[in-house]
């Protein structure tokens, strides 16, 4: 300890004596081991870290899993293997040998702002969930002020009470301690606040937080996802109306597989009950995941992204140290007499290498205390640009354990890993010969010059690798920002008004609507406007199998994509008409229902056929409903509506109105004269006469809207960018290094070739000549890596090839143009060597 101890000083002092090697190197870690730390730190709040709860281990989470879906399920929002019926939900309760507690929950809306909450009179904003009494209980959470949830809040006729998390708290009620007792009003239904929950509890669901929790009741504003089932005026008594998530905690001594086979052999039972099944293997089956880091939403959606940044931050750090041993070679030949002088008064081999790696290791932990800080900034500008519009990502980023020992081991491997060479090749040395200071300075030494060049070439070919596949997702992204979606996206806003949280329904809710477009398009600045229960491309549409009179593809799961619209939709949108008529006013729900299909669906079901006065059912193409009828009255050119990312299906466009019983939530398009954010104020003054209750929701542009959609595509070009252009920095001072040292290395010999008469120009060839080597060296390696590397992103890019031969080309004549610049500054100083000093040169 007394030698390391030691050994800690003399590598302070040596690190000292150099402070602008000390600066670069610490300055080239940080960035590198930041960079590393700060995706780590994503990849543990997203992939690694439990829910901030009392044993999470215990938790599972409900899925169905089957090989056909059951004909008598419906569906309403979310991932349906997630997604339960209530009936369902209090059958699991009743199993008491299998888990400890059983609990339920669903989100208010569809959308993330699912819920209008009323504060002294002002309608504001939030993201509501619907609990089960057990679900505070349950995941182990007690409140930092007041009580959570119980079952006495769920008793018909019982006091509407609400639980709002320390975030809504802090930023609505200024953290005030009275806060308990308050009323606020959901939806136009009274409730008093309980509770708050404690500051790191976020929900099940790792990026999402809701702002406030009530107990599961039947009330009309506050339905789960804002809708009911067909034929019942209750989501708690169908038990096939599908829309509930379900989560439980294990009892002690009973395993997962245990209490799944249990719930599975009630869940079959509940689920043919008065259903007889075509196959076996239509009746689904129950599964129990492990929950203990919640939900996987955010997990599928950015797993993939995160693993292979962390590879390009591997990568990026890799190239850096392989510069700093490049650096340290350099410096291990300045301190050959030092090393020498150590080695004749006695000292081992073996403690130099502990010397010199104690060196580099120290260099690394302070360049990875750095990259602590880097990260720091690295994380919130992630977290920025994953957050869009209203819909914050809420993650917890600071640096826990998992990250601190993260940084920590990659210090030291990172420290031993660049300072193993330089170490090893320094106790090696020849003590006679470095004791003559000229020995080396007739010609370049070949000791350690050959793992100098290859260093240099592997960071060329890493870089290369990088910036290929940078170019790769910058393609991508200019590619979908220039996709043809088949509208005009140009002066277009959108913005949301829920009026069926402010009691509206039925026919009242349509007309409602119907009435704020007429007023909308009154509106000075406005050109026209439509409506529909949809976000354009927030990848919400309807899905079905259909059955089309006349088409000779009737086979099961013909597809098709519906949207229901309101009047003047293709003129607001700018969709080209083909033939007939667009959905107009007349389109209630007192008459035949109609829709406007698109090019592609007659391209698909009805090709060489005149499709107009043609019918279509939605549904299983084996019996068809007439209640799902719809005749063709016009046909539209193709566009994207609903996912930026799809290929073109066969989509129909139906009368929002003619669906008054499922409808909620409704979204505006508004076609200007100019920009369309000075509406906004008009728009929201509008509204606000209609009804002062109703608040505005989702207020983008849809320039806004279509960049939201491209975030993912977003991130990886940005990201992806920055490092490859850091790792070609990076590499191009290690090229500049090795090229500056060569040049001081080589000083006698430039100047005896001046001497005898060599150009200066011949000087300048020979010196950019030798880097310009090493530079396609590692261009040649670096593209037959990336011909194969860039196969592994195939599925992540689109209008352009993994190997496309333009971005190969590009990408490298931009490298190679770098490295010239790099080797340029050097050969230039090489010429100015004066043969005379330079023949008396030591």
């Amino acid at each position: 300890m007394q030698t390391l101890w030691q050994d800690v000083k003399y590598g302070l002092r040596m690190l000292a004596k150099k402070p602008g090697f000390t600066a670069i190197a610490v300055l080239t870690l940080a960035l590198g081991i930041g960079a590393n730390t700060a995706i780590f730190s994503f990849i543990d709040a997203v992939m690694l870290k439990n829910l901030p709860v009392k044993r999470p281990q215990e938790l599972v989470v409900f899925k169905w899993d089957t090989h056909h879906w059951p004909p008598h399920f419906s569906q309403t929002g979310g991932d349906s293997q997630l997604s339960f019926s209530y009936p369902a939900f209090k059958q699991f309760s009743s199993q008491k040998q299998a888990l400890a507690s059983v609990f339920a929950f669903v989100p208010l809306g569809f959308n993330e702002q699912n819920v209008t909450v009323t504060l002294n009179g002002e309608p504001t904003l939030a993201n509501g969930e619907m609990v089960t009494a057990d679900y505070f209980s349950g995941l182990g959470v007690t409140p930092l002020l007041g009580r959570t949830i119980t079952e006495e809040d769920e008793q018909p006729g019982a006091p509407r009470v609400a639980v709002i998390s320390y975030a809504y708290w802090s930023s609505r009620f200024g953290n005030d301690p009275t806060v308990l007792g308050r009323a606020i009003t959901l939806n136009g239904t009274s409730a008093t606040i309980v509770g708050v929950t404690p500051p790191s509890f976020y929900g099940e669901q790792p990026g999402k937080e809701p702002d406030v929790w009530v107990a599961f009741a039947d009330l009309p504003n506050l339905r789960p996802w804002g809708s009911k089932p067909e034929n019942t005026d209750s989501v708690f008594t169908d038990p096939d109306w599908i829309c509930l998530n379900i989560m439980g905690r294990l009892k002690p001594g009973v395993s997962r597989e245990q209490a799944q086979s249990i719930l599975d052999a009630a869940f079959h039972q509940f689920v043919i009950a008065g259903w007889t099944p075509d196959k076996p293997d239509q009746v689904p089956h129950l599964q129990l995941a492990a929950a203990a880091r919640g939900l996987d939403n955010l997990r599928e959606a950015y797993s993939e992204p995160l693993y292979l940044l962390m590879v390009v931050v591997g990568l990026v750090l890799l190239v850096a140290c392989a510069n700093l041993a490049t650096l340290l070679l350099a410096r291990a030949t300045s301190r050959e007499k030092e090393v020498s002088v150590r080695l004749a008064i006695g000292a081992s081999r073996l403690r130099l290498v502990r010397q010199l790696l104690t060196e580099s290791v120290m260099l690394a932990v302070i360049g990875g205390a750095l990259g602590i800080l880097f990260a720091g900034w690295g994380t919130q500008a992630l977290l920025t640009l994953m957050s869009h519009s209203e819909n914050e990502v809420i993650l917890d980023v600071q640096p826990d354990t998992n990250v601190l020992l993260f940084t920590f081991t990659a210090s030291v491997l990172t420290g031993i890993l660049f300072g193993l060479a330089p170490a090893f090749r320094a106790a090696r040395l020849e003590l006679a010969s470095a004791m003559k200071e000229s020995a080396s300075n007739v010609s370049e030494g070949r000791r350690g010059h050959f793992l100098g060049k290859t260093l240099v070439v592997a960071q060329v070919a890493a870089s290369l690798v990088l910036m290929i596949g940078a170019g790769l997702f910058v393609r991508t992204l200019q590619n979908f920002e220039r996709k043809d979606l088949g509208f005009n996206q140009r002066n277009l806003l959108n913005f949301g008004v829920d009026a069926s949280r402010a009691g509206y329904k039925g026919e009242r809710l349509v007309n409602f609507y119907q009435q704020l477009r007429q007023r909308i398009e009154a509106l000075p600045g406005v050109l026209s406007a439509t409506q529909s229960p949809f976000i354009p491309l927030s990848n919400w549409s309807s899905n079905t199998n259909i059955t089309v009179e006349g088409s000779k593809l009737n086979v099961p799961n013909n597809h098709l994509r519906w949207i229901a619209v309101g009047p003047d939709f293709f003129k607001t949108m700018d969709i080209p008409l083909i033939a007939g008529r667009g959905i107009e006013e007349k389109d209630t729900d007192q008459e035949s229902r109609v829709a406007v299909v698109d090019e592609t669906f007659v391209q698909t079901y009805l090709k060489d056929t005149y499709p107009l006065g043609r019918r279509f059912y939605l549904g299983n193409g084996t019996k068809p409903d007439p209640k799902y009828e719809f005749e063709i009255v016009g046909v539209v050119k193709k566009a994207e509506l609903t996912d930026i990312h799809a290929s073109l299906l066969p989509k129909a466009y139906m009368s929002f109105a003619q669906f008054p019983d499922y409808l909620g939530a409704m979204y505006f398009q508004v076609r200007s004269a100019g920009y369309p954010a000075g509406l906004i104020p008009l728009l929201r003054d509008t509204v606000h006469k209609m009804d002062p209750s109703l608040p505005l929701m989702d207020v983008s542009t849809q320039t806004e809207l279509t960049a939201e959609a491209l975030t993912e595509e977003r991130i990886m070009a940005r990201l992806s960018s920055f490092f490859g252009l850091l790792a070609l920095l990076l590499a191009s001072i290690g090229l500049y290094g090795t090229m500056a040292y060569s040049v001081t290395r080589k000083t006698r010999e430039i100047g005896i070739r001046l001497a005898l008469g060599a150009a200066p120009k011949n000087v300048l060839r020979m010196v950019i000549g030798q880097g310009l080597r090493l530079t396609l060296a590692g261009v040649v390696v670096g593209i037959l890596v990336a011909l194969e590397a860039t196969r592994l992103i195939s599925k992540m890019i689109y209008g352009v090839a993994a190997t496309d031969p333009v971005t190969f080309a590009v990408v490298t004549a931009f490298l190679v143009v770098v490295a010239l610049v790099a080797c340029y500054v050097p050969a230039r100083r090489a010429t100015r060597v004066d043969p005379l000093i330079a023949l008396r040169y030591e």
